[in-house]
């Protein structure tokens, strides 16, 4: 009985892991521009831009533009990745330099 119950408290603490945890799926452009996964493809895609270095109008090829105005700024433009609830929004936020020359990638949260 007591051996029952631990392996039933470390099932749960296992799914709780996994559940809590990012998966990762390799980039695909066609999946983004569905809108599908995208959070799952983050680790990827930032991998790819760190390797590239695209400036702005091939960001904007391979990602498309993004569909909310206020999204894109002089530096900077936010892509949707998913919403956790009502307030919480995680988004890919990418920077340019002044020349519109990629500087970097990173997944925000927005409260």
């Amino acid at each position: 009985m007591k051996n029952e119950k631990l392996f039933l408290l470390l099932a749960i603490c296992c799914m709780c892991f996994f559940s809590c945890t990012k998966k990762q799926i390799p980039f695909s452009q066609e999946q983004w521009l569905k809108e599908k996964n995208r959070y799952c493809m983050t680790d990827s895609l930032i991998e790819k831009l760190n390797k590239e270095k695209p400036n702005r109008q091939q960001i904007f090829n391979l990602l498309g533009k993004p569909k909310l105005e206020g999204r894109v700024a002089d530096n900077e433009v936010d892509y949707f990745l998913k919403s956790e609830d009502f307030f919480t929004v995680w988004v890919l936020a990418v920077n340019f330099d002044d020349g519109g020359n990629f500087e970097s990638a990173k997944v925000l949260c927005e409260d």
